[in-house]
């Protein structure tokens, strides 16, 4: 019996697979007509048409032979018919011939078609800084650098 999750995991698996094979069309497949994405660098496309014309843009120019890597990391189920799916992405490109990586952090809500289908509704990818995860001693050393916080120490 192929389960929610174990479908899920394959709806990753698509996105990685069209993104590897530079395949737009097939990327987009795996949104709702009307889905939001919000890229990497902050950027909104509205619905399945402009997620795709946005990623052939990409795909053609500044990720033309990129590589995606796609870990699922956690699943969430809000209702029986919908998730969070929570991403872990490594993305290695190339700037002028040199190899670059960027890792992000894919969140995707996903909602369940009345054909056991999944789709993607909300994506929502964030890019990990050296910056994202500091370690216990700086997190207490120094006040958060957005919100001004002191640290408070017992």
């Amino acid at each position: 019996m192929v389960t929610n999750e174990t479908l899920l995991r394959e709806l990753a698996a698509k996105l990685e697979a069209a993104w590897n094979a530079s395949d737009s069309v097939a990327w987009a497949a795996q949104f709702s007509e009307h889905a939001d994405f919000i890229h990497v660098l902050g950027g909104h496309f509205n619905g399945r048409a402009d997620i795709e014309r946005g990623h052939r843009r990409i795909f053609d120019t500044i990720y033309k032979g990129s590589h995606n890597n796609f870990t699922v990391e956690k699943i969430r189920f809000v209702r029986p018919d919908v998730a969070i799916v929570f991403l872990r992405g490594n993305l290695i490109w190339y700037l002028n011939g040199a190899e670059q990586q960027i890792e992000a952090r894919p969140t995707l809500i996903a909602e369940k078609l009345g054909d056991g289908r999944w789709q993607i509704v909300t994506f929502q990818n964030t890019l990990i800084t050296k910056d994202a995860v500091p370690t216990l001693n700086e997190t207490l050393a120094k006040a958060h650098p957005y919100k001004g916080d002191t640290p408070v120490h017992k």
